[in-house]
């Protein structure tokens, strides 16, 4: 039973250690390039989940600086006031289209559900009525 105890240890602690040594190649490449770096794109890289990371005293850190790094070396032209208020109108332009979509939708229900009530209504003074011209039988 001891043994198996110990081999179990032993077999988390070597996947433990080619999940860092994976994370730590990822990072090495991830500082070759240019590109944007997060938790996630780390952890995709190496085959690790994000949470190995998060919990990870040592490479959580690295991570987060690199991060960091990246994001306050990238250049500021993709932050152009053009472009910024181009998606700002844009948005604004699919908010305001949602809002009368929605309002047209609350209204046809609206008809509908007045519709289905009148419905009903001759439907029950239908039934309420005596039935008049039976068919006789010969």
């Amino acid at each position: 039973m001891n043994r198996s105890v110990e081999a179990l240890t032993t077999a988390a602690l070597r996947r433990r250690e080619r999940a860092e040594n994976a994370v730590e190649k990822a990072l090495k490449e991830a500082r070759k390039t240019r590109n944007p770096v997060s938790v996630t794109s780390i952890a995709r890289a190496a085959g690790v989940s994000t949470d190995f990371i998060y919990r990870h005293p040592v490479l959580r850190p690295q991570v987060e600086a690199l991060r960091r790094a990246r994001r306050d070396a990238a250049p500021d032209h993709a932050h152009q006031p053009d472009t910024e208020a181009a998606a700002s109108t844009l948005v604004r332009r699919l908010t305001q289209q949602l809002a009368t979509e929605r309002r047209k939708h609350r209204e046809d229900v609206a008809q509908l559900q007045a519709a289905l009530a009148a419905a009903h209504g001759e439907l029950l003074a239908l039934r309420r009525q005596p039935q008049s011209g039976s068919i006789s039988q010969p």
